[in-house]
């Protein structure tokens, strides 16, 4: 037993070193630091107006960038949407990929390719209580400390927004 744990733990420190030594990982360092957003969200019908903070830092000696994402409670949002986001990237298969985590229970994971010029867009499966969908994710650079943010869900194969955000650092 001592054996396989040890052997594991080998296993996850060398793939760790590689993944460490890996440059495409600043890529990802756009979402660094603090981020105040405001958008509208339509998940469970009527659209809800929320602000939010978001928060990227890295962790687990740079591997991860861990992204909070905090909505305000408000009298139109009283139960407002939280999160958590790890964003890396897999010398594998040479993709970035995205896990997802939040206060509903609902999780995502997804890959994608990195920026291309100033988009970044990713799709996966999100799984909220019994539902589960495919989920797209773009965010567009409007500048050094500007973003768009918007998630579109698929349902019976048309693309629908679901959120719309602007943040700002």
């Amino acid at each position: 037993m001592k054996f396989r744990y040890a052997v594991a733990l080998l296993s996850l420190a060398l793939s760790s070193a590689a993944f460490a030594a890996d440059p495409a990982l600043k890529q990802l360092d756009f979402f660094n630091g603090t981020w105040q957003c405001k958008g509208t969200q339509t998940f469970t019908g009527p659209t809800i107006h929320y602000t939010a903070t978001v928060t990227g830092t890295w962790v687990l000696d740079g591997q991860w960038l861990d992204v909070h994402v905090t909505q305000n409670k408000t009298k139109e949002n009283p139960q407002p949407y939280n999160g958590r986001a790890y964003m890396g990237y897999d010398t594998g298969t040479k993709k970035y990929m995205v896990g997802w985590v939040d206060n509903t229970a609902g999780y995502e994971t997804a890959d994608f390719s990195g920026w291309q010029g100033n988009k970044l867009s990713w799709e996966g499966m999100a799984h909220m209580g019994p539902m589960v969908a495919k989920s797209r994710d773009t965010f567009v650079k409007e500048g050094p400390n500007k973003l768009t943010h918007t998630m579109d869900m698929e349902e019976k194969g048309k693309w629908n927004e679901v959120m719309k955000e602007t943040c700002t650092r």
